[in-house]
């Protein structure tokens, strides 16, 4: 007889690769401000994203998981080439990605968010959403 699935453990492996995940990127949006933007880097930030997205959804949290994929659709945009990435963009990842650590947090201490932190994810995607929505200009010079 095989022993029951502890749901506890997973979700904390969940927890730690996030954390891991939230660290790059952060390492990458960090680095687009200051060196900035290569494809290979945004291909990275675009699977942590979908990483999110995924893994998020095999535990039911959904908060976690639309937010994630307002990401990933704005660095998908980035990707075809149909979005540059600029200055506002980066910062509005950034700031993306500390909301994303709260979300995590949230799901760390086995809770969910309140009418604040719900509307900072609206917030925040809406912010993306316009990012993503803004054509791309040729470059002068």
């Amino acid at each position: 007889m095989s022993e029951p699935f502890d749901m506890s453990a997973a979700l904390a492996t969940f927890i730690e690769e996030a954390n891991e995940l939230l660290a790059e990127m952060e390492r990458l949006l960090l680095g687009f401000e200051n060196e900035g933007v290569a494809a290979d880097e945004i291909n990275a930030l675009f699977r942590a994203a979908h990483t999110f997205k995924g893994s998020a959804g095999l535990f039911g949290l959904d908060y976690i998981v639309d937010f994630a994929h307002v990401m990933e659709s704005m660095l998908d945009q980035v990707r075809s080439g149909e979005l540059r990435l600029e200055p506002p963009g980066i910062q509005a990842l950034l700031e993306a990605r500390d909301h994303l650590a709260i979300l995590v947090e949230i799901a760390e201490q086995a809770g969910e968010p309140d009418a604040g932190v719900l509307a900072l994810s609206a917030a925040l995607g809406k912010r993306l959403g316009a990012a993503a929505s803004a054509p791309v200009q040729a470059r002068a010079g």
